[in-house]
């Protein structure tokens, strides 16, 4: 289930991603140019390719954190839908489980952090498929339709179609249409952290 979950956050992730393209210039340590290294959420997101390997500082909340490592945090701007992977990288040791709900100011460096490959898909497939057949997502019919229901939420036919397969096949046609044989997906690995107070 937490494969499930990290994978649909992976493809909200890799779905709001644009395909701009733009020159990646020598770095300058004047403070115009200390400035261009800043950006949103929703900026990191349109073109995280741009970033790619470049230092950048970013702010956001904190979504969350992982229970289990304390290596990465989720951060999102205005959509707490759409959010941005920051891994502790070498320079920062753990995440605090105390920062979910912050707003943080992060510096770190963008990096390749996954792609999403054929093979990708057909395990995510899988997995959903396996989920479906033990049970921990139901699917009925309801007028030729599935409607996707999570163990312990209540659904019912009036609140919406949904196909557990939707995310996969999305993600089947960006890749089809990138021409490309995978997406890159864009992470920061942090070297500083900076709650923001207000």
């Amino acid at each position: 289930m937490k494969n499930l979950i990290f994978m649909a956050a992976m493809a909200a992730f890799v779905l709001g991603i644009g395909n701009g393209c733009t020159n990646r210039g020598n770095k300058k340590s004047d403070s115009k140019d200390a400035d261009s290294n800043k950006t949103t959420v929703e900026a990191f997101l349109a073109t995280p390719e741009k970033w790619a390997g470049k230092e950048v500082i970013i702010t956001g909340t904190v979504s969350h954190v992982c229970k289990h490592s304390g290596k990465k945090l989720f951060l999102f701007g205005e959509d707490p839908e759409n959010t941005v992977k920051i891994n502790t990288g070498a320079e920062y040791a753990s995440f605090d489980i105390k920062l979910e709900g912050s707003d943080v100011e992060i510096l770190g460096t963008v990096v390749e952090d996954e792609k999403i490959d054929e093979n990708y898909l057909n395990k995510w497939e899988s997995d959903i498929k396996k989920m479906v057949d033990d049970g921990e997502i139901k699917v009925c019919k309801a007028e030729s339709n599935a409607i996707t229901k999570q163990q312990g939420d209540t659904l019912n036919d009036n609140e919406g179609v949904e196909d557990p397969y939707a995310d996969v096949k999305e993600m089947r046609n960006k890749l089809a249409k990138s021409g490309k044989t995978y997406i890159s997906v864009y992470a920061i690995d942090c070297k500083t952290l900076k709650e923001i107070k207000k």
